[in-house]
């Protein structure tokens, strides 16, 4: 029948109940028991609107609503996004990394075991997964810009600190420790409120903000050149820790947690009681995911390609001195690891958006590892060690551009700032993969690096291989986007 519906009968909810006895059917977050909301809706329907039988408006309004619905999701990307990709490009950006080679040429002048300064590094790189759990519980109680201005005041004294440090156990608690908890703080937060921003693109938004990563290995180290040749160790320090303040600051200012409607009324319910954070640690993060499969597949095979991520740069040079190319040439090759990866990232993210983030995971690290088994084991010239690391360097840029979208997949955005989280924290152990492949190298051959090339490509490949399960067990289909 033709007809208009006449809520001027309407009184209060009760007719509205009548229409709908599902008392909690929603749409989105907001019960369609509220009679304003029925109203609102009915009145956008046509007024010539066909309703077969009773009780099909229901259908319709549903429908409407839905449509509305992914309409405001669309909308809800607006373009601050993009600022808080630039911080987090920032933050990765002025992070320090290794340093093993400065501390030896620079700090101590060749006095130092190189075994023990490596263990700055080692300790400072270890908190970027031990605080994992802990970054996200102070998050969720204080805010990420909070978190972020800590990470600001450590990292910086951390730095001030060792510029007075003479002895090597100085530096493991200056730079070590205090400097590598704040470091650790600014990049947790960056990993986990970044993609909150994202439903579309986030892989190649995450792309480019760990692209900075690369682009600070690579400005870093002739900063650091040129500052310890001007002004001396002591000075190369503190303006390093200048410069790490003023851009943390930066980052600090413009990084906010991303409202989403439903977090606001969560909070509008809590300010009723005065309340809009959480306190209790249960509340702080889900714990649960550790007991999923799909969770626990992750982990192991992110686990198997940080392991292997790290061991060609570590090795390369060594390796090019052993084929008795000069220690520039190797030192471009770890330049050129850094250069690419910064494409790699990017494409990883770029691609991993338009064919599925599980397929592209495997794919690169499936190239990783077979670059590393038929390629780096059979070098014996510049040329060929270079092709590697061409190769390696793109293909390896997944590790890290994906590594949130595959965690955001498995959890759901509600639940990925615990997920990685507890991920990064599962990745302490697999930090360690280049020492792992230098224990080999001992056991085995010390004159060779047959071990650190079957190392890095078993692993890459493994890793692969337990995407590509984990691909399956979500969707079967070889090409289907996953």
């Amino acid at each position: 029948m033709n007809s208009t519906v006449d809520l001027s009968t309407t009184h209060g909810d009760d007719d509205t109940n009548t229409l709908y006895p599902e008392s909690h059917t929603t749409i989105g977050s907001t019960l369609v028991t509220h009679s304003k909301l029925y109203r609102m809706l009915l009145a956008k329907l046509p007024q010539n609107h066909d309703l077969p039988k009773d009780g099909d408006e229901k259908g319709d309004i549903m429908s409407l609503a839905s449509k509305e619905q992914q309409e405001t999701d669309e909308i809800v990307e607006d373009p601050y996004r993009w600022v808080i990709i630039f911080a987090g490009f920032l933050a990765q950006a002025i992070c320090i990394r290794v340093m093993q080679d400065y501390y030896d040429r620079q700090v101590f002048r060749g006095t130092v075991d190189s075994t023990l300064l490596s263990f700055i590094g080692t300790i400072g790189f270890s908190f970027s997964g031990l605080l994992g759990p802990l970054s996200q519980m102070l998050t969720a109680a204080i805010g990420p810009r909070w978190v972020m201005f800590i990470g600001t005041v450590l990292t910086t004294i951390g730095m001030v600190l060792a510029s007075f440090s003479v002895e090597v156990w100085q530096l493991y608690l200056t730079q070590g420790v205090i400097y590598g908890v704040g470091s650790a703080l600014i990049n947790l937060v960056s990993m986990s409120v970044s993609p909150q921003w994202f439903e579309r693109r986030r892989g190649l938004a995450m792309g480019i903000m760990f692209s900075g990563a690369g682009i600070g290995g690579l400005v870093t180290p002739f900063l650091m050149t040129a500052l310890n040749e001007k002004l001396g160790v002591a000075w190369c320090y503190r303006i390093l820790a200048i410069i790490n303040f003023v851009f943390s600051t930066l980052c600090t200012a413009m990084y906010k947690e991303k409202k989403d409607k439903k977090k606001m009324e969560s909070e509008d319910v809590d300010s009723t009681v005065g309340k809009k954070r959480s306190t209790r640690w249960k509340d702080m993060i889900d714990f649960s995911i550790c007991k999923e499969a799909n969770f626990i597949i992750l982990c192991l095979a992110i686990n198997l390609s940080i392991m292997a991520y790290f061991v060609p740069a570590y090795f390369l040079p060594s390796h090019a001195t052993k084929l008795g190319l000069s220690p520039s040439q190797g030192s471009v090759l770890v330049a050129v690891f850094s250069a690419v990866g910064v494409a790699g990232r990017i494409m990883a993210g770029y691609f991993g958006d338009r064919l599925g983030v599980f397929n592209i995971y495997s794919l690169f690290l499936m190239a990783c590892g077979l670059s590393s088994l038929f390629i780096w084991s059979f070098a014996t010239d510049f040329a060929s060690l270079m092709v590697f690391i061409v190769i390696y360097g793109l293909m390896s840029g997944a590790v890290f551009a994906l590594m949130v979208p595959l965690t955001a997949a498995i959890t759901g955005m509600e639940r990925y700032p615990s997920g990685i989280s507890l991920l990064l924290f599962s990745l302490t152990a697999a930090r360690l993969g280049p020492s792992m492949a230098g224990a080999i190298q001992s056991a085995t051959d010390k004159n060779s690096f047959f071990a650190q090339q079957l190392f890095t490509g078993i692993t890459c490949v493994l890793s692969a291989a337990v995407t590509f399960y984990l691909k399956f067990k979500l969707k079967r289909g070889l090409f289907v986007k996953v």
